[in-house]
This record gives C-alpha cells, sequence and structure tokens, in this order.
C-alpha cells in the first residue's frame, strides 16, 4: 500500500519537524490559539446579542396614551383605525382600572403590596399596538403622533436601535481584529515552515534528485502546519468548553438584557474553530512551501 506508507512517512516527518523546530513551532501553536479565541468571544457575543435582539424584537411594541374623556365609540373607531395601518399586528385597550390592576399585580410578583399612602395615582386609558414588524413602530407612531385623541406616544424603537448598532460595531471591530490576528498567523506560520524548509534544503535536494515528486516533497510540511492548527484548534475548544457555563450570566450580567447561546452551539463552534485552525495551517504551510519549491526550480 503505497499511498498508506506516503501518508505514514509524511506525518512522522511533521510531527519530527515540529519539535525540531519547537520554539517556532509552539509560537505559531500560540497565534493560533489566540485568534481562535477572539473568533470563539466574538461569536459567542454576537449570537448571544442576536438573542437578546430578538427578544426586544418580540417586545417592541407601541403604546398610545389616550385623552381623558373619549367615549367607548371613539376608543372603537380609532382601534380599527390603528388596525389598518401597515405593519400592526394587534392592538389591546388597556383601561385605567387594568393598569392599576397590573401595577398592582407587578408588586405582587416581586411580593411587595403596592402602597399609596393615601395618595391617588392617576392612570391613564391607553391602546397597546403590537407590531409584526419592529421597523414599523416610526409609521405607527407617525400616524398616532398627531391624533387629537392621543395624548403621547410611547416606543421602544430607541432600544432596539441602540442594541442593533451595538452589535454592528462589535460585528465590525471584532472581524477586524480577527483579521489582522489572522494575518498575523499566517505570517507566523509561513515563517515556521520556511525556516523548516531551509533546514532540511540538503535533504530536499537529495530528493529531488533520486526522483520525489513536489507533492511527496510538499506534504510533510503541510502537515506540520496543519499539526500547529490542529493542537491551536484543541486547545481553544479547551478553554472554551471550560468557561461555558459562566458565560451566559456572565452575558445578561454585562448586556442588561436576555440572552442565550445554546449547548448545540457549542458543537458548532468546535467544528468550527476545528475547521479554521486546520484551514489556516495548511494555507499557511502551503503558501511557503510553495514558493520555495517555485524558487529553487
Amino acid at each position: 500500500m503505497p499511498f498508506v506508507r506516503f501518508i505514514g512517512f509524511s506525518i512522522i516527518r511533521a510531527w519530527q519537524g515540529f519539535w525540531r523546530n519547537a520554539m517556532m513551532s509552539l509560537a505559531a501553536t500560540a497565534t493560533v490559539i489566540l485568534m481562535l479565541v477572539l473568533l470563539s468571544a466574538l461569536l459567542i457575543v454576537i449570537t448571544g446579542l442576536n438573542s437578546g435582539l430578538e427578544f426586544i424584537e418580540s417586545k417592541v411594541a407601541v403604546t398610545a396614551q389616550l385623552e381623558d374623556g373619549l367615549t367607548d365609540a371613539a376608543v372603537a373607531t380609532l382601534t380599527r383605525e390603528v388596525e389598518a395601518v401597515p405593519g400592526v399586528a394587534s392592538v389591546e385597550y388597556v383601561s385605567p382600572a387594568a393598569a392599576m390592576r397590573r401595577l398592582e399585580e407587578s408588586y405582587r410578583e416581586t411580593g411587595q403590596e403596592l402602597d399609596t399612602g393615601g395618595a391617588t395615582i392617576r392612570l391613564f386609558a391607553s391602546l397597546e399596538i403590537s407590531l409584526d414588524d419592529p421597523d414599523a413602530s416610526g409609521t405607527v407612531s407617525a400616524e398616532l403622533t398627531d391624533d387629537p385623541r392621543v395624548e403621547r406616544v410611547l416606543t421602544k424603537q430607541a432600544e432596539y436601535d441602540t442594541l442593533l448598532g451595538i452589535i454592528n460595531v462589535i460585528r465590525t471591530v471584532g472581524l477586524v481584529g480577527i483579521g489582522l490576528v489572522g494575518l498575523t498567523v499566517l505570517f507566523m506560520i509561513i515563517n515556521t515552515i520556511r525556516i523548516a524548509v531551509y533546514s532540511r534544503a540538503n535533504e530536499i535536494e537529495i530528493m529531488r534528485l533520486v526522483g520525489a515528486s513536489d507533492s511527496f516533497i510538499r506534504w510533510p510540511f503541510i502537515l506540520e502546519g496543519i499539526l500547529c492548527g490542529l493542537v491551536g484548534a484543541l486547545v481553544t475548544i479547551v478553554l472554551v468548553a471550560v468557561v461555558w457555563d459562566p458565560i451566559q450570566p456572565a452575558m445578561v450580567t454585562i448586556f442588561q438584557m436576555p440572552t442565550a447561546v445554546s449547548a448545540r452551539f457549542l458543537t458548532t463552534l468546535s467544528v468550527l474553530l476545528l475547521a479554521v485552525g486546520l484551514g489556516v495551517g495548511a494555507l499557511g504551510s502551503w503558501i511557503s512551501v510553495r514558493s520555495y519549491l517555485s524558487a529553487a526550480r
């Protein structure tokens, strides 16, 4: 089985080459770990924030505080008009009495009782408008702002826009950072393999003289680079697994909103880290060996 023997030979030579140039190999592996840790952090944060964004999208609504003294017929007419606005999913009328019951219930949920000290709390009637599309809140608000039956309009669009802006900034900064570290990783692997190639230049020349193909010469070096990526990916996966349990509460504390990163995501992330580590290692090695063999012809 010549092919099996070739694979075995390449793996052994890659392992020997990795430890023959141990300092550079470990340095390259460390940069791979740094890149993959940054990639993991970016993906975890963006995934968690996206879940928070979905939560806010489900809560984005418009509340129209109504003028005092509106008749039931006027409220019913306004409700029908709002329901006809594009982007509106449903409209619910909340009377002052219902609003008071909600306030009392919210206190009871925290183990407290609402105590006004004898003062009268004045609550307003309102329409709570649920939306099909969070972006429709601007249109709905514009429709209601100048309506004489509406005292004022409240919306959570500002919170939604703020979170969306934060996600875009984190994504942009994270991708730029990962790109810069990725270039550093490629540079380190290219130099590591290049040093290994030059240290074995005489051996390569002898192999060429006896008829060895470029593929036969190239693959041990490519596997050496892949080994750097593999070790870096495995170390990163272990690190992520160790800190996985504290990630969820930490994200909720930092971003002050419900976030979710599922356990299934850990499996997907591990596969991605392994693929990126192997891919960067293979690419850096291939570039280094290809440039040397091309120049040596």
